[in-house]
């Protein structure tokens, strides 16, 4: 897991629990709003937007805390 800025939102890179799809977990239920996130669990906090469902562009918008710039495939492939 790692946290990141996304749509200047601060959630957590992480893969999904039930199907290991990587994806952008909120770290407070304000952020259910944002666009593309997905209710996916049972409890009323468990939603996240799925890395599959960003384009090229919104990917490039993820960013470390700092501002900072991520290679997002390398960092899913160290989530493993």
């Amino acid at each position: 897991m790692i946290d990141v800025v996304y749509n200047g939102q601060r959630l957590t890179l992480t893969r999904f629990w039930a199907n290991g799809e990587p994806c952008l977990w909120i770290k407070s239920p304000e952020q259910r709003n944002i666009p593309k996130m997905e209710f996916v669990g049972g409890y009323p906090d468990e939603y996240c937007i799925f890395i599959k469902n960003l384009t090229a562009e919104e990917l490039a918008h993820v960013t470390l805390p700092d501002g900072s710039l991520i290679n997002i495939n390398q960092e899913i492939e160290q989530l493993k």
